[in-house]
């Protein structure tokens, strides 16, 4: 017998949607034919799918191979939930598709990440970007990780009694959710600035409805991507394809250009010191390239004149 809440939920799928799809295609004799361990991997990740937060309510004749990726996006943090959701879809469309319960293939193109190195970092133009464009509770979610490089499974989760002074510096306590690691992260003076101007709205810092509903991890990543790829002024962000984990490593580079070291930005964000040492190298590669142009600058400003020098010799 299913829970009353699922029940409520299976007569709210509408026929023409995506999750009337995933329905048709889970009581069929193909899922049926799977081994148990295939369905529960599956099931896991179709329930996802086929909730109106991220793919269910999509009609089948709009749901296409972007908001598929969207919704992988959405699971980046955990590479193997991911990939499962992507071979559970294709699963779907492979099977819908030769009885026209979809038009036409909705995994095309979509891709996976392999590890946390897969993410690319922000440039400092592409915060400032987000930070005053994006809607509002999205931009403090940027503006929250790029200051405290923590993953967005922590950031949702972050409530102001989470908020601790130490040694007169102001900073949030955080257990992180996929190494269980308790850390107290520091708040830089730009992140207290910016803190001071949000309302307060107990227990949250960020809240997904007025209810007081907290974001989950997956629908922070949905609404993120959409902003991201229907916001036009958000279009750079867009092309670059810039997701909100890079934002961890952002942090990594900025503190590594502000001269913290491999051991105290490992400290503080609560990230392994190879990987720390990973995005450092970016900064560091930065400030070496910046320093030879300074170099070949000074050069090329003193050769006329050594230049001079021999020729009157």
């Amino acid at each position: 017998m299913r829970p009353a809440g699922k029940r409520r939920w299976a007569a709210r799928i509408n026929a023409g949607t995506f999750a009337a799809v995933i329905r048709a295609y889970q009581s069929g004799p193909d899922y049926a034919a799977l081994a148990p361990s295939t369905r529960r991997v599956y099931g896991s990740a179709l329930r996802l799918a086929e909730s109106p937060n991220t793919l269910g309510a999509i009609p089948v004749d709009m749901i296409r191979p972007s908001l598929v990726q969207a919704f992988l996006d959405a699971l980046a943090e955990t590479p193997g939930r991911q990939k499962n959701a992507q071979t559970a879809i294709k699963a779907v469309e492979k099977w819908a598709v030769v009885r026209d319960l979809l038009p036409f293939p909705i995994s095309t193109g979509t891709y996976t990440v392999r590890t946390e190195g897969g993410h690319e970092p922000w440039s400092d133009a592409q915060v400032e970007l987000a930070e005053r464009y994006a809607r509002p509770d999205l931009a403090k979610v940027v503006t929250l990780a790029v200051h405290t490089g923590q993953r967005g499974s922590d950031i949702v989760k972050m409530r102001w009694s989470d908020i601790e002074v130490q040694d007169g510096h102001y900073g949030i306590n955080v257990t992180q959710q996929k190494t269980g690691v308790r850390l107290w992260v520091p708040f830089t003076r730009e992140l207290v600035a910016a803190i001071e101007t949000w309302d307060r709205r107990p227990p949250f810092f960020l809240v997904l409805k007025r209810d007081g509903t907290p974001y989950t991890r997956e629908l922070l990543s949905w609404h993120w991507n959409k902003e991201r790829d229907t916001n036009p002024a958000l279009a750079p962000l867009c092309e670059a394809g810039l997701v909100l984990h890079g934002l961890r490593a952002t942090a990594v580079v900025r503190a590594r250009k502000r001269g913290a070291n491999v051991l105290q930005i490992s400290s503080m964000i609560g990230m392994s010191e190879p990987m720390v040492a990973r995005y450092s190298r970016l900064a560091d590669k930065t400030d070496l390239a910046l320093a030879a142009v300074h170099l070949l600058d000074r050069t090329s400003r003193e050769r006329p004149s050594q230049t001079k020098k021999k020729t009157e010799t």
